[in-house]
């Protein structure tokens, strides 16, 4: 069985109203129809642009602490030599503009370069 938990949503009448044409055929309760409407939308990838957008948008708002950051580069950079850009952004989890932003001072800092989409350690 899957594990879950537990939360409470409001939403305005109209769209209780269509929650409530969907018991019974979506879900037996408004809670399952609720329920169903979230994994659907997840389990959809055509949805994968706007959630990747807006975990962007929340990489943007929230990044971690310096000097986690700081640490995450260096601990990646002992065990590689190349690492293609796109896996050293997903490793780090930040957002591409803020990385980019960074580069030239953590390349001086982690002696690395940026070539052909790639950081390589010096």
């Amino acid at each position: 069985m899957t594990e879950t938990s537990r939360t409470t949503v409001t939403l305005n009448n109209s769209y209780m109203k269509l929650i409530e044409e969907l018991v019974d055929v979506f879900g037996a309760t408004r809670a399952q129809v609720i329920s169903n409407i979230v994994e659907y939308f997840f389990n959809d990838t055509k949805n994968d642009p706007l959630l990747e957008k807006l975990r962007a948008r929340k990489r943007k708002e929230s990044p971690p602490e310096q000097n986690e950051i700081m640490e995450k580069i260096s601990k990646y950079l002992k065990i590689s030599d190349q690492i293609p850009f796109n896996v050293f952004l997903e490793h780090l989890n930040l957002d591409r503009d803020f990385v980019i932003s960074q580069l030239d001072d953590w390349a001086e800092k982690f002696d690395f370069m940026f070539i052909d989409n790639k950081i390589i350690k010096r």
